[in-house]
């Protein structure tokens, strides 16, 4: 375990104030006091007085207000960081080198820096650079806005309790832990006024070198090491990783696979863990600070479909699984109606609309978010942080935040915590003034994103650090990751905007290289005192070249064995652990039933490519989602195509009053049918005006391209428009399809058409067609046909793509070989015995998954059907 000195433990007994560099080593501290306690079988015992230093600071100031009624406000996190940002966006000077963001944490922390090592402002001065330049402009910019706002920033307190100019009468006594953290205000201060705690002493650990090559068998190694030593009892380690906010994730991953793997069942247990990654995660990453955050950002401007789908199908919105149903439906439901973007009082009432068309059940969602919205709504123009806070509370009670009874232990602390941060918002109306609605949530999201959040679980056994400080305790064993020559000592990294030599001459430690070394012994000498093993671990780049262990690294030093861990996804340890499993090669479904319902042509289509994906999308359903676009989508522009053109031939009839209309008649036929379209598919789906104008014109142009080209086809008459819905049977079952058009010759022959507004290619060939559309066409009417064609309405290359008896019958097309039939009546022939069989295989059940070459380059299935490994195990399966 890790053992607390006696000079600590009598500190606080005796109610002394311990005082530590910072939060997390305060948090080890007082978990390690407390353990005392528990493991001594006390039941009562006095609440360990331990601060980090900062925070100590600011409550000494909160007393110091309550007895002083002019005292200064010391500014929140959040009104310190917004002034910050106001400072900068308002400056005449360094806007154009520097992003908003980047500059407000580059000037808090050369402003911090100046107050830890006690440089005077007017040293600054001498320096020639825009950046110092830029930072002395903003930096009494700052000051003088705090003055104006009768506020003080938190770095103002670092130099001690006095170093305001008034006395805080500080209670009690302070003792403060040996630290080479501390800088040299606040030392200084402390050795005035407190005592100072040194770390037990022991003898120097064993150490051990393991070289790793890469860096996540580096993390993969000392996961392991942390499970192993987790046998001993009362093992503790505290294990430091240089880049630990950059690779977070990565670091998760590597110890829940080692120690948690639980965590990834599908039903996991989300619950403890014997090991903790310091520093949290934004705030805004936690789930019911997200939902709420994506409310308000709705209830603001335009909202994308995206957006409202995945607001309406928010877990946090759904009381139940039948709420979280019905919400789905109508999402699929709005997909074929939907626009781009609209407001969210647009969305909620499209959505109850096509509910009700679509006889669906309304979505409480739908109700909620209404609800919401309407509270949002309450407040316009400018307002105050603290009224916009109000009705943020009242609209986050009302949807996202309505069943928080089911909230995890983490979601309820992120919640808490983000409602702690509603609060220091709403109390910073002098500093921020009046803000529309939109800003005012760019405020608080900003906040959110920029506040980092660690869930309070208690410090367990393994604690994995990215500081770079002495762990102070005893602990069972140390790990230092990143040990290579580049890494360590740590490289030069000077405070930005200020001058780099100014910092040297103050002591700034990571300013020069050998305040950076000696830091580093130091650091290494207390590592090797504070554990009964310290490693130290190095990995190579992964990119074929090799890293040098740091000569600055201990002379007496273990080299490990071959590392016996090696990276794994956490899946592999389940899958290692997972019960053996039989096989069942099974691919028929039950033959179709009475009750069922074909999708047409799409059934026959999905059967002949592959039959997994016909049994798929006609009998699971299995559809890919539509995605609103902006305007008209693909199909409702193939749908402007067909009305349009149904509408010229209704009118025209035949190609000699084709040839005959006068230009203008042509025109104005031509923009009757573009509107009349338009009209028709807007029923459905009204984008607005401005798209419908954009179609319109389009639309116009692809009608004169395609009627110039009908005027070089031999003579004919159109026959059938667009008819209604046709019933055709094969293999048993029915089929509704609809033919779009038929021409019949001046000699009697027929000709049949089907318009595409795509791509379109010869795809009716073969035993198992990629698309039968055409055959199931000449079936339905046989009778003098002599050729079928899809007529390739689309700017980029209108013509005709066909099978034909005939060469005269389309403009630069031949003769069609006729997949070796003598006639097109033979050939219709052969093609009813293919449809019947697809159809007959489709009603037996036949659900293999055996695609044809082209069939998987268009189905969206790979994830139902697996295909590879299907293919796989259906060659081995017949071999």
């Amino acid at each position: 375990m890790a053992r607390v000195s006696p000079a600590l433990l009598a500190a606080v007994a005796a109610g002394h104030t311990v005082l530590t560099p910072n939060a997390e080593l305060a948090a080890a501290i007082f978990d390690a006091v407390e353990r005392v306690h528990r493991d001594a079988g006390d039941e009562v015992w006095p609440t360990p007085q331990v601060r980090d230093y900062s925070s100590w600071l600011r409550e000494q100031h909160a007393q110091r207000q309550l007895g002083d009624a002019i005292a200064p406000r010391l500014l929140s996190e959040v009104e310190e960081r917004e002034l910050w940002r106001t400072v900068i966006d308002t400056a005449q000077i360094g806007a154009e080198f520097l992003d908003p963001a980047g500059a407000t944490r580059a000037a808090r922390r050369a402003r911090r820096t100046l107050f830890e090592y006690a440089i005077p402002v007017e040293a600054l001065d001498a320096a020639h650079s825009e950046e110092c330049a830029a930072f002395l402009e903003w930096n009494r910019a700052f000051e003088r806005r705090c003055r104006a706002l009768g506020c003080i920033s938190a770095d103002s307190l670092l130099g001690g309790a006095g170093s305001l100019g008034g006395h805080i009468a500080v209670s009690g006594h302070i003792d403060w832990i040996d630290s080479p953290h501390w800088r040299p205000t606040a030392r200084r201060w402390l050795e005035q006024h407190g005592r100072v705690l040194q770390a037990q002493h022991k003898a120097e650990a064993s150490s051990a070198l393991v070289r790793a090559p890469s860096s996540s068998a580096e993390l993969a190694a000392m996961a392991d090491w942390a499970r192993v030593k987790l046998a001993e009892e009362g093992f503790r380690a505290w294990i430091y990783v240089p880049d630990l906010n950059r690779r977070r994730a990565e670091v998760v991953d590597a110890f829940d696979a080692a120690l948690a793997p639980q965590r990834f069942a599908l039903r996991g247990d989300a619950g403890a863990a014997p090991y903790a990654v310091a520093g949290g995660t934004p705030l805004a990453d936690y789930a019911p600070v997200r939902a709420a955050l994506d409310l308000l950002a709705a209830s603001v401007g335009k909202v994308t479909f995206v957006q409202f789908s995945a607001l309406l199908r928010a877990p946090e919105l759904q009381e139940s699984d039948s709420e979280a149903g019905a919400a789905a439906r109508l999402d699929v439901a709005l997909r074929r109606r939907a626009t781009d973007d609209v407001d969210l009082a647009g969305w909620l009432e499209l959505a109850e609309r096509v509910a009700a068309a679509s006889q669906i059940a309304p979505a409480a969602a739908v109700q909620r978010l209404r609800a919401a919205q309407q509270m949002l709504s309450q407040l316009q123009g400018a307002r105050h942080l603290s009224e916009w806070v109000a009705v943020w509370v009242g609209a986050l009670e009302t949807a996202p935040w309505a069943f928080r009874a089911r909230w995890s232990s983490i979601e309820y602390q992120a919640a808490e915590r983000f409602r702690e941060l509603l609060a220091s918002v709403g109390l910073g109306d002098a500093v921020f003034g009046t803000h529309t609605r939109g800003s005012a949530q760019g405020i608080l999201a900003r906040a959110a994103r920029e506040t980092a959040f660690q869930v309070q679980t208690g410090v367990p056994a393994i604690w994995v650090s990215g500081q770079f400080l002495d762990p102070w305790l005893d602990y069972g064993g140390l790990w230092v990751s990143g040990c290579n020559d580049e890494q360590w000592p740590p490289p030069v990294a000077p405070v930005a905007l200020l001058p780099v030599g100014l910092q040297r001459q103050y002591g700034v430690i990571p300013a020069s290289a050998e305040s950076q070394l000696a830091l580093a012994l130091e650091l290494q000498n207390r590592w090797q005192r504070r554990a009964s093993q310290c490693v130290f671990s190095l990995s190579d780049s992964g990119e074929g070249s090799s890293s040098m262990p740091s000569p600055l690294l201990p002379k007496r030093m273990v080299i490990d064995a071959p590392l016996s861990a090696a990276p794994q996804p956490h899946w592999l340890k389940m899958l290692q652990s997972a019960p053996e499993l039989d096989s069942l090669w099974d691919e028929m479904a039950p033959p179709h039933a009475e009750n069922e319902r074909t999708h047409g042509i799409a059934t026959l289509r999905a059967q002949s490519r592959c039959a997994f994906r016909g049994f798929a999308e006609s009998r699971l359903d299995a559809q890919p989602l539509e995605q609103p676009v902006p305007g008209f989508n693909e199909r409702e522009r193939g749908e402007l195509v067909h009305h349009a053109l149904q509408h010229v031939w209704t009118v025209l009839r035949d190609s000699s009053r084709l040839n005959a209309v006068p230009p203008d008649a042509e025109q104005r036929l031509i923009d009757e049918a573009s509107a009349r379209a338009i009209e028709l598919v807007c029923r459905q789906h009204d984008p607005g005006r401005r798209w419908q104008l954009r179609e319109r014109v389009r639309l116009q142009n692809l009608l004169g391209k395609w009627l110039r080209l009908e005027r070089d086809r031999a003579p004919f008459v159109v026959e059938a428009l667009e008819e209604s819905d046709q019933v055709a049977r094969f293999g048993g079952l029915e089929f509704r399809v609809r033919i779009d058009r038929i021409d019949r010759l001046m000699d009697g022959a027929r000709v049949l058409l089907d318009y595409k507004t795509g791509a379109a290619a010869v795809d009716w060939r073969g035993e198992r067609p990629d698309n039968p559309q055409l055959p199931v066409y000449a079936l339905l009417s046989p009778d003098a046909l002599v050729a079928v064609a899809y007529a390739k309405v689309n700017a980029a290359e209108s013509g005709f793509v066909a099978e034909s008896e005939r060469r005269d019958i389309f403009p630069r097309t031949r003769r069609s070989e006729l997949e070796g039939m003598a006639t097109f009546t033979d050939l219709v022939q052969v093609w009813s015995r293919r449809i019947e069989r697809i159809a007959g295989e489709f009603a037996a059940g036949h659900a293999e998954v055996a695609p044809t070459i082209k069939a998987c380059q268009s189905c969206k299935l790979q994830g139902l059907c697996r295909v590879p490994a299907a293919l796989e195990e259906a060659d081995e399966f017949h071999e």
